[in-house]
């Protein structure tokens, strides 16, 4: 009787162990846990604990609706085999345009219209960006890396020639109040809006043909192509798909600022492809992790408003996200070396 029940409790002895195993094992809680560290050590770091504070986390939640949204629009390319290093300039020339197109209707159309019309135009623009680019991809036979390298100058290009190189200003404070500045509970309105898309993104991803599509073209697009998979429309909507998100960055910016940051964002692709790549997304393809890229993404935000509390020079950002780049393609590279069949 006694070493029934021995044997039989051991398997319970053992679970929990073997649970606890699996939670760390976990990309997604590994870099949760690391954050929790970062966090620790610049709120020990910021002059009278600045880095928790109600303003700062505001501002660090703000920052987020934007990531986030870059961040998972390249872990869906990325899943595919491919690369948007354009992102943060379609989320200047979106701004502009947007920006532009809410100017010019002025008070010839009531204000809601004003605003919705905004938000249309922003991501309209970046679906065009998106669909360009797709077509060069796809169509052309351009390799991603160089049709988004000059997209990014492009479109960087074409934000300071509308705007002579000079921030627009002048936005309907309403996109602020009603929008930009508003809370629901505990959380801004813009970071809901974006948590909200990236569910509805990762539902359609997770549970329709779309996904395993996309999972296939980046394991091995000559197989998908065999298998009647629609490489071409998948390509071009993907793309699409990251730059419309640009877009509704770049419209939560306007509402965020009222007026357009045409110098800045230029590292946000950077930013969104660390993210991906240390959340578990397989820069080669065949590979995706939603969590990894928002919990990915909460890490290059923490960093960039870290330093800035401590008061280390802007510049030490952007040496930040290099390093978490060079990191993240590193944890890449080694998971891909010792999955089974790696040679």
């Amino acid at each position: 009787m006694s070493q029934t029940s021995t044997v039989a409790a051991g398997p319970r002895r053992l679970a929990v162990p073997h649970r606890l195993t699996s939670v760390l094992a976990n990309r997604a809680a590994q870099i949760i846990a690391v954050e929790i560290l970062v966090i620790a050590v610049f709120q020990a770091l910021s002059p009278n604990g600045a880095f928790l504070s109600e303003a700062n986390v505001r501002g660090m939640a703000l920052t987020a609706s934007q990531v986030l949204l870059l961040a998972v629009g390249q872990a869906v390319l990325m899943s595919a085999g491919h690369i948007d290093i354009s992102q943060g300039a379609a989320v200047i020339l979106t701004s502009v345009v947007a920006g532009n197109a809410m100017l010019s209707m002025g008070e010839s159309l009531p204000l809601p219209v004003v605003l919705l019309l905004g938000v249309l135009v922003s991501v309209g623009a970046g679906a065009v960006i998106g669909a360009i680019n797709g077509v060069l991809v796809g169509v052309v036979g351009i390799n991603a890396l160089v049709t988004t390298l000059g997209m990014l100058s492009i479109a960087t290009g074409a934000a300071q020639v509308i705007t002579d190189g000079v921030n627009l200003t002048g936005m309907p404070g309403e996109l602020q109040t009603s929008f930009g500045a508003v809370n629901l509970g505990p959380l801004p309105m813009p970071m809901i809006v974006s948590l909200v898309v990236i569910a509805i993104i990762w539902a359609h991803y997770r549970f329709s043909p779309w996904g395993t599509h996309t999972l296939a073209m980046g394991s091995n697009p000559l197989a998908a192509r065999r298998v009647g998979i629609s490489t071409l429309r998948n390509t071009i909507a993907i793309f699409v798909l990251s730059s419309a998100l640009a877009g509704l960055a770049g419209y939560i910016d306007l509402a965020r600022y009222s007026t357009t940051n045409i110098s800045g964002h230029l590292n946000d692709s950077m930013a969104a492809i660390a993210a991906a790549l240390i959340g578990g997304t397989a820069l080669t393809g065949g590979r995706i992790s939603f969590l990894g890229a928002v919990v990915g993404a909460f890490l290059a935000i923490i960093l960039q408003s870290g330093l800035v509390i401590i008061d280390l020079s802007p510049f030490y950002q952007t040496i930040a996200i290099g390093t978490m780049l060079l990191i993240a393609v590193s944890l890449d590279r080694g998971a891909r070396r010792s999955a089974p069949g790696s040679g």
